[in-house]
C-alpha cells in the first residue's frame, strides 16, 4: 500500500512539474506572420476537389490557403499582420500558366529577326502581317531587306507549299548583292545565298564538304549546290551564323522580348527541351541565369538537356550542373530530350505506307538503333525521357523501343509534338501509360494544305489527334515550341478545341479537345509531364503562389471564344507583374 502511495505522489510531482515548465515556455512563434490574400470574381484552381474560390491566402510565395469567404481563412489570418488585396475583384484567377516546351536559346534567336511566314505574328514591339503565295513573299522580302543594314540579313518563315521553291539560286536572283539566309518556317532548315556562303566561309564546294562532312551529319542533309542545309546539319549550320545572331546587342533584345512574351501571355513556368543544343551547356545556363535569377522576371525554367551533350555517366553529370548553377528560377532535373524523325512543317517527319503522295522520304533525327541506345543509356541510369517524334511510322519505332524497356516505377515517358499517330498508335500509348507534350499548332497553319500536298485530306484532318488522347485518359500538355506556335497558351488551348484553319476551315471536330482539357494541358497536366506538378499548375495550399489573371472567366464564354481572353499579369510566388 505504501509502495502503491509512494508511486502516485511521484506521479503527481511529475505532472506538476511537467504542467509549470510548459506554464513556463514561451509561446510558439505562429508561421508566416505577413500574409497577403487576393480576392478575385474566380478562383479556377483546377484541382478537382475544390474547384473554385473567392480568396486565396499567400506568404512567402506560397499558397496558405482557399476560401469561399475571409472567415473560411481565419486560421491563416487570426494574429497576423493581413493585406487583404482587392486588385483582381473583377478578375479570374488561374495557375500560372506552364509551357511544357520551348527552346530559349531559339526564341533569343529569332526575336530580332522578322518574321515572313503564312501567318500573322505579333511579337513584343512588333507585329508582322502573314504573307501568302510567292508574289507576296518576295515582295515582304525585299521590302524588309531595304530596312536593315545587317551584313548577313537573316529571316524566318518561308514554307515552299505557301511561298514556293526556294533556293541559292532564286535567293541570287532576288538579292545579288546582299548575304541572305532564309530559315525555314520549320527552324530545321536554312537557305543561304552566294554572298551569304562567302560570308560565312563555306563558299567553294570544298570549304562546304570540310564543314558538313562529318560522322554525325547525314550527306543528304547538306547540299552546296542549293545552300539547302538542314535536320543532322543544321547546328553546324548554326555555329557559322553564331556572330550574326548572337551579338550582345541582339542577345539583350532576345532576353528583353522573351522575358515580355512570357509575361503577357501568362507563362510562370517552362521547361527547355533543348538545353545546351545551341551554345553548350555552360554558356547557356550562365546566359539563362542572367535572365531568370533576376528578381524583375516572372517566371522559371527547367532546363532539359538534349541527350548527346550529356557526356559520361547521366547522374555525375546531373549532380555537377545542379551543383554549379541550380537555382530556385533555372534549375535541372533527371529528365533528358532525345529525337526520333524530322520536322513536321517541312514534312521531314517519317510516315508509314503509302507515305507521301509526292513520293519524297522522311528524315531520321537519330538512326533507330542509335536511338535504343539512347533510350536505353538513360533509362537504366533511372532518368524520364522525353522524345520528338512526329510522323506514324516514328511514332512506331519510339513505342516499339519503349515497349523493350524494363519496367520501372516513378519514370516518365513523353512524346514531343506527337505530329501524326494513328488510333492504335494512341491505345498503345494509352495502355502503356505515357504522356503527351503536343504541339495542336500543326492542325491550324497545315491543316489545308497537307491536305492538297503530302498528306491526302483524311490524315491531315486528323493531324494532332488528341480529342482521342483525351478519351483514353492521357496525361497531355500544350506546347508552341517557339516558334512553331507563340508563347501564347490560351491560343495553344484555342486551336486544340476549335481545330479551325488558316482558312476557316473545321478540322476533325471528333479530334477537338475538350474545354476543361485544353484548359488543363495548359496548366496542371503541362505540369505533370515536366514533372512539376508537385509544385504548380493548379492553385492549392503548399503550391507556388503563381496565378494568371484574367479579364473574363474562360469557361462562360467556352471554346471557340479563348482567343477573346485576355492576360492581364501575372502573380509570381506572391508579386504581382502587370502585362504592360
Amino acid at each position: 500500500m505504501h509502495y502503491l502511495w509512494r508511486q502516485a505522489a511521484a506521479l503527481w510531482t511529475l505532472i506538476a512539474f511537467s504542467s509549470m515548465a510548459v506554464a513556463n515556455e514561451p509561446p510558439a512563434a505562429q508561421p508566416y506572420p505577413d500574409v497577403t490574400v487576393y480576392e478575385a470574381a474566380k478562383i479556377i484552381t483546377m484541382e478537382p476537389g475544390y474547384p473554385e474560390a473567392r480568396y486565396v491566402a499567400t506568404a512567402d510565395g506560397i499558397v496558405l490557403g482557399l476560401g469561399q469567404s475571409l472567415d473560411d481563412l481565419s486560421a491563416w489570418t487570426e494574429g497576423r499582420a493581413v493585406t487583404l488585396d482587392r486588385q483582381f475583384a473583377k478578375n479570374i484567377l488561374m495557375p500560372g500558366f506552364v509551357e511544357p516546351h520551348i527552346h530559349p536559346m531559339q526564341t533569343i534567336m529569332m526575336l530580332p529577326i522578322p518574321f515572313i511566314s503564312p501567318e500573322a505574328w505579333e511579337l513584343p514591339g512588333k507585329t508582322y502581317p502573314a504573307a501568302r503565295g510567292k508574289a507576296a513573299y518576295e515582295k515582304r522580302l525585299r521590302e524588309e531587306l531595304a530596312k536593315s543594314q545587317d551584313a548577313l540579313f537573316i529571316t524566318w518563315g518561308h514554307h515552299k507549299l505557301f511561298h514556293g521553291d526556294m533556293d541559292r539560286a532564286a535567293l541570287d536572283s532576288i538579292a545579288p548583292d546582299r548575304a541572305v539566309v532564309i530559315w525555314q518556317r520549320s527552324f530545321h532548315e536554312i537557305i543561304a545565298n552566294s554572298k551569304a556562303l562567302d560570308l560565312l566561309g563555306i563558299g567553294t564546294a570544298a570549304a562546304f564538304k570540310a564543314e558538313f562532312d562529318k560522322p554525325q551529319i547525314d550527306p543528304g542533309h547538306a547540299d552546296y549546290a542549293s545552300g539547302i542545309i538542314h535536320e543532322t546539319a543544321l547546328f553546324n549550320g548554326i555555329e557559322k551564323l553564331r556572330p550574326y545572331l548572337f551579338s550582345p546587342a541582339k542577345v539583350q533584345q532576345g532576353l528583353t522580348d522573351m522575358r515580355q512574351m512570357m509575361l503577357e501571355n501568362g507563362v510562370t513556368t517552362s521547361a527547355d527541351l533543348a538545353f545546351g543544343g545551341f551554345g553548350g551547356p555552360e554558356m547557356e545556363s550562365q546566359l539563362f541565369k542572367s535572365l531568370y535569377d533576376q528578381p524583375t522576371t516572372p517566371s522559371r525554367i527547367l532546363a532539359i538537356p538534349v541527350a548527346p551533350l550529356v557526356t559520361g555517366d547521366p547522374n555525375i553529370w546531373l549532380k555537377d550542373m545542379k551543383a554549379k548553377y541550380d537555382s530556385d528560377k533555372f534549375f535541372f532535373s533527371n529528365r533528358v530530350k532525345l529525337f526520333a524523325d524530322g520536322a513536321f512543317f517541312a514534312q521531314y517527319m517519317q510516315m508509314n505506307p503509302p507515305g507521301y503522295s509526292d513520293g519524297h522520304e522522311g528524315k531520321w533525327l537519330t538512326e533507330p538503333d542509335e536511338l535504343l541506345k539512347q533510350t536505353e543509356r538513360f533509362w537504366d541510369a533511372g532518368w524520364n525521357l522525353h522524345t520528338h517524334v512526329n510522323g506514324d511510322k516514328g511514332l512506331d519505332i519510339v513505342l516499339d523501343i519503349t515497349e523493350k524497356l524494363t519496367v520501372k516505377n516513378g519514370q516518365d515517358i513523353v512524346m514531343e509534338h506527337l505530329g501524326y499517330s494513328t488510333e492504335a498508335q494512341n491505345r498503345r500509348i494509352g495502355k502503356m501509360g505515357l504522356y503527351v507534350s503536343a504541339q495542336p499548332n500543326y492542325i491550324r497553319i497545315l491543316g489545308d494544305t497537307y491536305a492538297k500536298t503530302g498528306m491526302g485530306p483524311d490524315r491531315a484532318a486528323q493531324m494532332s489527334r488528341l480529342g482521342s488522347l483525351e478519351r483514353k485518359g492521357v496525361p497531355l500538355g500544350l506546347h508552341s515550341d517557339f516558334n512553331m506556335a507563340p508563347i501564347d497558351p490560351l491560343y495553344l488551348a484555342w486551336v486544340a478545341s476549335n481545330r479551325i484553319t488558316l482558312d476557316g476551315n473545321a478540322k476533325a471536330p471528333a479530334e477537338r479537345l475538350s474545354l476543361d482539357k485544353a484548359l488543363r494541358a495548359i496548366t496542371i497536366e503541362a505540369a505533370q509531364v515536366i514533372g512539376l506538378d508537385a509544385m504548380v499548375g493548379s492553385i492549392a495550399t503548399g503550391k507556388k503562389a503563381d496565378f494568371t489573371v484574367l479579364d473574363r472567366d474562360p469557361y462562360e464564354g467556352g471554346a471557340p471564344k479563348l482567343q477573346e481572353v485576355q492576360v492581364q499579369g501575372v502573380v509570381f510566388e506572391g508579386r504581382w507583374f502587370p502585362a504592360e
